[in-house]
This record gives C-alpha cells, sequence and structure tokens, in this order.
C-alpha cells in the first residue's frame, strides 16, 4: 500500500491505471489474498476504485472531483497551520516541523513518506486530533499526481507556512497554507482535459 502512493508521487504509477492482482501478487511477492486486503484499504482511503468485473485501478478525478477536493482541504489546512502557530505562541516548539518540512525539501525517494511526515507534524503541533485524522485522507496526492507536468511548485508555499507557523503568526499562517490551495483551485480551469477524467 505504501509502494503504491509512493509509486504515486515518483510516477511509476498514475491515476487511471489498472491494478492487475496477478502483477501485484507478483510484484511484492504476496499472496492473493493479502493483496485484495490491501486493495480493499486503498479503495477504503479513496485511492482505488474497484470496479466490477474489471478489478482495481487508481482515481482518476474529475475536474470537479478535483476542485471538491481542494475545497474541502483548503479550510481544514488552514486551521491546521493557524492553530500550530498559536500552539508555538503558547510555548510549543516548532522545531520538528522546521525539520520534517527541510526533509521534505530535501527527499528525492521516499518523497511520500517525507510528505506524509510533514503534514503528522504540522497537525501534532497543532494538537488537533481531528485535523490529524481527516488531512490524511482526502485526496491531495491523487491530484498531486494527476497534475504533476502542469503542478506549480509548492516549496516556496511551504516555506512561507513554516516561517509564519514558527513565528507564531497564526492570521499569517492560515493565509499562507489557504493561499497555496487556492492558488491550485484557480489553476484548475486552465489545465487541459486530458488531465481529468471525463465529468
Amino acid at each position: 500500500m505504501r509502494d503504491i502512493l509512493q509509486g504515486l508521487t515518483d510516477g511509476r504509477f498514475v491515476p487511471g491505471q489498472r491494478l492487475a492482482e496477478p502483477d501485484l501478487m507478483r510484484r511484492y511477492a504476496l499472496g492473493r489474498s493479502t493483496v485484495r486486503e490491501a486493495l480493499g484499504r486503498l479503495a477504503a482511503s479513496g485511492i482505488v476504485e474497484l470496479v466490477p468485473h474489471k478489478g482495481a485501478q487508481i482515481r482518476f478525478l474529475t475536474r470537479r472531483a478535483a476542485e471538491d477536493v481542494l475545497r474541502v482541504t483548503e479550510p481544514l489546512l488552514g486551521l491546521a497551520a493557524r492553530q500550530a502557530a498559536e500552539a508555538v505562541a503558547a510555548g510549543a516548539d516548532p522545531a520538528p516541523l522546521m525539520a520534517a518540512a527541510e526533509a521534505y525539501d530535501a527527499a528525492t525517494e521516499n518523497r511520500a513518506r517525507a510528505r506524509a511526515r510533514y503534514y503528522r507534524a504540522l497537525t501534532q503541533l497543532a494538537g488537533n486530533a481531528e485535523l490529524e485524522r481527516l488531512l490524511p485522507m482526502l485526496q491531495v496526492h491523487l491530484i498531486r499526481a494527476q497534475l504533476r507536468p502542469n503542478r506549480p511548485p509548492g516549496r516556496s508555499a511551504r516555506a512561507d507556512l513554516v516561517r509564519t507557523v514558527a513565528a507564531g503568526q497564526a492570521n499569517q499562517a492560515e493565509v499562507a497554507a489557504r493561499s497555496h490551495i487556492r492558488g491550485l483551485i484557480e489553476l484548475l480551469p486552465s489545465l487541459p482535459d486530458q488531465d481529468f477524467a471525463p465529468a
């Protein structure tokens, strides 16, 4: 399961790709029941679709579905940034978030894992268990994979978020988080139709 998420990040797997059970069994040296269980977990998390009589495939989002995911992500990420900055202003240490962001920026392999650590560090600093539960469930990684050629790099937006959180600036941290996601939402209408599943 983790390798499929990592594969989405590095391009070994792509949205819309069929995941044939025999291929997965050979690739990972696993039995059919283990592969089916893993596909079921991926389906439950919204990464994979289980299509009757066709098997599993990685979800390929419509333009509207991508926008919906980002519209839900925007306020949640903004809240995480705000609460993390408030925690810093109240005396919490931002060092783990800063280290996770630095590791994410430097990662050339296992970027999916580095990204997950970064967002976990942000939500842990925020101290909001509901955000820790909800943010990983959003399919933002599918959008990243789907829009890979056209997506603007997120490093400067991440740097703004981390800088404002580390300074304990709650309003600015929320704005930094939300504006990055808002930029992606505003980009969607200009992208070619082939980047999305048919509506």
